[in-house]
């Protein structure tokens, strides 16, 4: 383990305990600054809990794009679509909805696809340079991933993916039914071809991985605050950090909120950010641990099926919901049905156990927020939506470059909070 320590340390806030603020505040400590880190519920346990653990740098399209328009109502009004909306929040989403298919034009949809690039390219590398400087290295598996085809005609035209997934760097093989049977022998017959990207990862349990970097970060003198942040301002030079219990004086601040950030944002900057809840959900089965060698997902079933240490994690769909809505469990049975049809029937899926749900934070153009404000005395991070996980390290190397002032190693102009202004 390397300690850069410096002869004079900052003392800086990392408001936020997920997979990012963890991955910030170790960044921050091994440059040799003093971190605390203020979360309510301990290390990982929002959406970085229970997310597929799937390191998708293959994934560098925004989620708004022109071929999902014509595709919306047939999701809308299917009650097992991928995507839902909780239509009693349709008043509190409704909003959010409409500057995301705003998004969904060529032009921003381009800008977006350069920008998810720009950091997926180097994500792995930063996250294998971050393990490895505090030992966990052993956390990520790089074994790839496969994207299913039942349908040969929806293989067909997702042709022109593939070519545009190249244009991006994207590396990726097409695989036909004889190697899926010598690769994925669980694989039901159904699926007729298989898109492989070599050059992905998984973690076969995220939360472990928060709970061992939240290990590393104490073991550093890295204090931990169990408590909600109320509010956040500055006293002159001094960051105050506000708990029900008190106040904490800090040099910096960094916000790393995930799908809670607006409110402290709105309080810090005055920008009222689109940030939405984009709920998704797991299916535990227990008894196929090793049923799949890597993630595998589904483009007819729209979902991600990831071997674990604790079993074959079913998880996907997006639900648009307020943030404190009561979780609607049905989205996670549905799981099982999906996967009933992507294996074989020796796959035995009634052993499936454990729900989860957890709010990804998403904005419209499917970009997060790494910027810094009040002349560089706050940092933001948050807004990653599908690509938390993914995203951490190098959202945490770019964080630390604001941090010191240097150049930052991508443009961070896409990620800027101003466009919200």
């Amino acid at each position: 383990m390397v300690n850069n320590k410096s002869s004079i340390s900052q003392n800086i806030a990392v408001v936020g305990g997920g997979v990012i603020g963890l991955c910030i505040a170790l960044k921050l400590q091994l440059a040799g600054e003093n971190v605390t880190i203020f979360d309510k519920r301990g290390a990982g346990e929002g959406c970085s809990k229970g997310n597929a653990g799937h390191f998708a740098t293959e994934q560098v399209f925004p989620l708004a794009t022109p071929a999902l328009l014509p595709q919306i109502p047939k999701m809308l009004l299917s009650p097992t679509s991928p995507v839902s909306v909780r239509f009693q929040d349709i008043h509190c989403t409704l909003p959010w909805m409409v500057r995301f298919l705003l998004k969904a034009r060529k032009n921003t949809s381009e800008h977006a696809t350069q920008a998810l690039t720009t950091l997926n390219s180097v994500a792995m590398e930063s996250w294998f340079d971050l393990l490895g400087e505090v030992g966990l290295s052993e956390l990520i598996t790089m074994q790839g991933s496969l994207l299913t085809f039942e349908s040969e005609s929806l293989f067909d035209s997702y042709r022109s993916t593939l070519n545009r997934l190249r244009e991006q760097g994207v590396t990726c093989q097409v695989w036909e039914q004889d190697r899926l049977r010598e690769e994925l022998p669980s694989l039901s017959d159904t699926v007729k071809k298989g898109v492989f990207f070599p050059d992905t990862g998984h973690t076969s349990n995220p939360y472990r991985m928060c709970i061992e970097m939240a290990e590393v970060f104490n073991s550093m003198r890295g204090r931990w605050i169990k408590e909600q942040v109320d509010d956040v301002f500055f006293d002159g030079d001094m960051g105050v950090v506000v708990t029900p219990s008190l106040s904490h004086e800090f040099d910096k601040v960094v916000i790393a909120t995930g799908a809670e950030s607006a409110p402290l944002i709105k309080k810090i900057t005055g920008v009222k950010i689109p940030l939405q809840a984009e709920r998704g959900y797991h299916l535990m089965v227990a008894n196929l641990k090793d049923c799949l060698p890597f993630p595998v997902s589904s483009a007819d079933r729209k979902f991600i099926m990831t071997p674990m240490e604790e079993g074959l994690r079913l998880a996907g769909t997006v639900e648009y919901a307020d943030i404190d809505s009561p979780p609607n469990m049905q989205r996670a049975k549905m799981l099982k049905g999906l996967a009933t049809g992507l294996l074989k029937p020796e796959c035995e899926l009634d052993s499936a156990g454990e729900r989860w749900m957890g709010n990804r934070p998403s904005l419209p153009d499917s970009l997060p927020v790494i910027d810094k404000v009040l002349g560089g005395k706050v940092l933001l991070a948050f807004g990653h939506q599908h690509l938390g996980l993914t995203q951490a390290a190098i959202t945490a190397s770019l964080i630390s470059q604001l941090h010191n002032e240097t150049n930052p190693s991508v443009n961070l102009s896409p990620f800027a909070l101003d466009r919200f202004c």
